[in-house]
């Protein structure tokens, strides 16, 4: 808002050196300030528009933990069928699946949570 009021005040010193009557040069600057004005609420409008779709994501943002997931299941899925030594009981595979479960439910739950505090605040 401190840029506009220095834009409004700088046009307004142009506005005063201008040969014209007063009252005219009180015309100009009312409807220079309410053009910056009308600009301003467009500008905001965008800029909560782009934060909106920012704080949204992208597919990939939305996906990757589902996908994931589905990877690993289809590789476990995969061991039933054949066999494979990264299923064994000694694998380090399932440290990974054990971590990949705890971190998307931990993460699903802490995106739940923060959505409806959020929500709530917003009230």
């Amino acid at each position: 808002m401190g840029v506009l009021q220095n834009v409004i005040r700088e046009i307004g010193d142009i506005v005063n050196r201008l040969s014209v009557s007063s009252r005219e040069k009180q015309k100009i600057q009312e409807e220079i300030q309410s053009l910056v004005y009308r600009y301003k609420s467009e500008l905001v409008r965008e800029q909560s528009a782009a934060v909106g779709d920012e704080m949204r994501g992208n597919w990939l943002q939305r996906s990757w933990r589902p996908m994931v997931m589905l990877v690993l299941t289809l590789l476990v899925v995969l061991g039933v069928f054949t066999e494979s030594s990264m299923l064994s009981d000694t694998s380090r595979f399932w440290d990974l699946l054990e971590i990949g479960i705890g971190g998307y439910v931990i993460g699903r739950s802490g995106e739940t949570i923060t959505g409806n505090l959020l929500s709530r605040r917003q009230k």
